[in-house]
C-alpha cells in the first residue's frame, strides 16, 4: 500500500512539472511575440547607396537621363521620413513627393541641411536626388555614387 501511495505521489509531481513547463513555454512565446510586435513598429529602414542610380528627375518628377546627379531607383515611403546631412558634404539634395498612385505632387528646393520637415498633404512616397556641388568634371561616375549617397542618411519607418 505504501508503494501505491508513493507511485501516486510521483505521478502527481510529474503532472505538476509538465503543467509548469507548458505555462513557462506559453509565457516565453508571449514575450517573444510582444517583442517582435514592438520592434516592428519602431524599426527604421535606411536607404543605402545601392538604392541610387545615375540620373536626374525633371520638374514633373519624371526620371530622365543625365550624369550630373544620382537619384533613388524607387520611391520610398514618407512615413517617418528623416534625412541627416553629413557635415562637410559637398552635395545638395532635393526630395520629390508622390501620391499613393505615383502621381507627382511637389519637390523641395536644393537642401544642404538635415530634413525632418513637413510632408506635403497627400504625399505617400518620395524620391531623393543628390547633386554634387564640387565635382571636378561635373559628371557623376559609377565609382562616385557610393560617396555621394553616403553624404546623406535617409531613414523611414518600415
Amino acid at each position: 500500500m505504501a508503494n501505491n501511495s508513493l507511485k501516486k505521489h510521483k505521478t502527481a509531481d510529474a503532472v505538476k512539472w509538465v503543467i509548469v513547463f507548458i505555462l513557462l513555454l506559453g509565457v516565453i512565446a508571449a514575450v517573444v511575440t510582444l517583442f517582435f510586435q514592438v520592434d516592428r513598429q519602431t524599426t527604421v529602414k535606411r536607404i543605402g547607396a545601392e538604392a541610387y542610380t545615375i540620373a536626374t528627375l525633371d520638374d514633373s518628377g519624371e526620371q530622365t537621363d543625365g550624369d550630373t546627379s544620382i537619384v533613388t531607383r524607387n520611391a520610398f515611403t514618407t512615413d517617418g521620413l528623416k534625412v541627416e546631412f553629413e557635415d562637410g558634404a559637398e552635395v545638395t539634395y532635393a526630395l520629390y513627393f508622390y501620391d499613393m498612385d505615383g502621381a507627382f505632387i511637389s519637390k523641395t528646393d536644393a537642401l544642404s541641411a538635415d530634413y525632418d520637415g513637413e510632408i506635403p498633404e497627400g504625399a505617400e512616397y518620395a524620391r531623393a536626388v543628390i547633386t554634387p556641388t564640387n565635382d571636378g568634371d561635373g559628371k557623376v561616375t559609377l565609382t562616385e555614387v557610393i560617396g555621394y549617397a553616403n553624404s546623406l542618411t535617409i531613414t523611414v519607418n518600415r
